[in-house]
Parts: C-alpha cells; structure tokens; sequence
C-alpha cells in the first residue's frame, strides 16, 4: 500500500501561549492566518499573597512540551506535515535557573 502524501502547508507558524491559569500551542498557516491545531492544558496556581499568583515553572515547562506533542499529534492525524512549523513564539515570562541548570520555584 503506497504511503499518504503529507498535505505541504508552509511554512506554518507555531505559538507558545503561556499564561496565568493555561498553556496553549497553537498553529497558523502563515499565509492564510487559519488556526489549523491547537492544545491547551491547565496549570496550577498558588496565590502567596493577595494579588500574586505562582506556577511551578516545572509544571509550566511540561505543559508547553504536553501542548505541541498533542498539537502536532492532531496535525498528523490531518495528514499536515509538521516540519514545516516555524519558530515558537512565547514572551512575559520569568524563570530563575541554578548553575546547574535547576529551575528555581516559588
């Protein structure tokens, strides 16, 4: 049985959304802006003080893993190759690292 040919998109744009309660990956075609995939996964919070909010950058770092594993599962499953997703995009965030390369909690 010949192999599917993978439907060539490119180059499609991938995005980290991190934010205070969910991390997203999503996925655009970058010519027609469509949003062809996206997963999203919930994340903890601890609220320290009155108007802070903490995750655990661990849970933070797995969930973005979690979110474009899953994303680019459902993008196969559309017969889209995925090699042609472009630098993630993620800003606004913090993570303070030990020399030797442990993240540093709340």
């Amino acid at each position: 049985m010949a192999a599917t040919k993978k439907a060539v998109l490119g180059p499609l744009v991938g995005a980290v959304d991190q934010g205070t309660s969910s991390t997203r990956f999503l996925v655009f075609n970058s010519k027609t802006a469509e949003l062809l995939s996206h997963h999203q996964v919930e994340i903890k919070q601890e609220f320290p003080r009155e108007g802070w909010v903490e995750q655990d950058p661990k849970e933070i770092l797995m969930s973005v893993y979690e979110c474009i594993e899953k994303t680019c599962e459902k993008l196969e499953q559309l017969n889209i190759d995925i090699s042609n997703i472009k630098g993630p995009i993620s800003t606004n965030k913090l993570v303070c690292f030990t020399e030797q390369v442990e993240v540093l909690g709340p």
